[in-house]
């Protein structure tokens, strides 16, 4: 009897536990990402774009220029690190677009202009600057997670390395 007892008992809250199950698979409620159900892992995450052109002192386009974006970070013995998430060389006429993902807020990247000895760019040495974004509003794709991207234009850029040489 004990036995048949326990059995009954154990059907009646699978039946329930599977209710449960199934009503928790309902489409409506906090995931909608535009008229589609989704689940939601991860962090909220822009893009943030650089791009402008670069000069020599004497307005010369500067072409294949290394230039990188990234954050300062704090290392674990006090000194700072900086880690470059995105690089592109300059084209013949100077310009460039760098791009990195972040999460939506005020940000500020770091941009390394590095010259090398080559045919086309006789400079050579290192040339860091701050780009800071705040306030941002961001335009385009903007859906669950993805708040969409903002670009910001440095304008023309003077290459000079024997400004601030790392």
């Amino acid at each position: 009897m004990k036995i048949k007892c326990i059995s009954v008992y154990s059907r009646i809250l699978s039946f329930l536990l599977v209710l449960l199950g199934f009503s928790s698979c309902s489409s409506e409620g906090g995931n909608d990402c535009g008229g589609r159900f989704v689940a939601m892992y991860g962090t909220p995450s822009a893009k943030f774009v650089i791009d402008g052109k670069v000069v020599n002192k004497n307005n010369k386009p500067v072409s294949g220029l290394k230039v990188a974006v990234g954050h300062v970070y704090l290392s674990g013995d006090g000194s700072n690190m900086t880690h470059y998430a995105d690089s592109i060389n300059t084209s013949t006429d100077g310009a460039f677009r760098v791009a990195i993902y972040d999460f939506p807020a005020d940000q500020k990247f770091v941009i390394r202009y590095e010259g090398t000895e080559s045919p086309e760019s006789s400079f050579y040495g290192v040339t860091t600057d701050t780009v800071r974004f705040e306030n941002p509003t961001f335009s385009g794709d903007n859906n669950c997670w993805y708040e969409g991207e903002i670009t910001k234009n440095l304008g023309t850029v003077v290459f000079d390395p024997k400004k601030s040489a790392e």
